[in-house]
């Protein structure tokens, strides 16, 4: 019985850390190590807007979104936007993941969230899926890139530009939060 009540009361006690994070909430810090072993903590990253890619090498429409990602990432990066890609499949090793970033030449970082902590906590479902800080670290969007599955699609709507521009225009989001598709992060 003891044993009971301590496990409820710890569920209680971290179920905060691991809740879908909500847009306008602030993201707790998190620590986590890139695939050439640097560690990277929420906190050095403070004044800045970060934009967090859920990535995975083994989704064919994540892996179509690498090149929007670093158009999108020279296009923001002189506005002092941080764009870091987060692993979070548990079926993707790191030995697999830094050999994939090295031969697909990404253009920033991949964080490895080996256990999914990061991905539980923000509620990341799927790669490709961007969740963009302000420089304060509060949520300000989550969602899709944009709506198109190939670039160049007719009709696309720049989600994550339009939420950039607005964030560093200090204007609301005038979305937050989009529907996201690609592959589901194994657990």
């Amino acid at each position: 019985m003891r044993a009971a009540a301590i496990l409820t009361f710890a569920t209680l006690l971290l179920a905060p850390l691991f809740a879908d994070a909500q847009i306008g909430a602030k993201v707790a810090g998190f620590r986590l190590t890139d695939t050439y072993g640097k560690t990277h903590d929420l906190g050095d990253y403070s004044g800045k807007v970060v934009v967090l890619e859920f990535w995975s090498f083994k989704c064919p429409v994540s892996l179509a979104y690498d090149e929007r990602m670093a158009a999108l990432y020279s296009k923001y990066r002189s506005q002092g936007v941080s764009f870091l890609a987060v692993a979070s499949n548990k079926n993707e090793s790191p030995v697999e993941i830094r050999r994939n970033v090295e031969n697909l030449k990404l253009s920033f970082p991949v964080l490895l969230d080996q256990d999914g902590v990061l991905a539980d906590r923000l509620g990341a479902t799927h790669t490709p899926s961007v969740f963009i800080l302000d420089g304060s670290g509060v949520l300000r969007y989550r969602g899709a890139v944009d709506n198109n599955k190939h670039a160049g699609e007719r009709g696309r709507v720049a989600h994550v530009e339009d939420a950039l521009n607005a964030i560093l225009g200090g204007q609301p989001v005038p979305e937050g939060e989009t529907k996201v598709f690609g592959c589901g992060i194994r657990r």
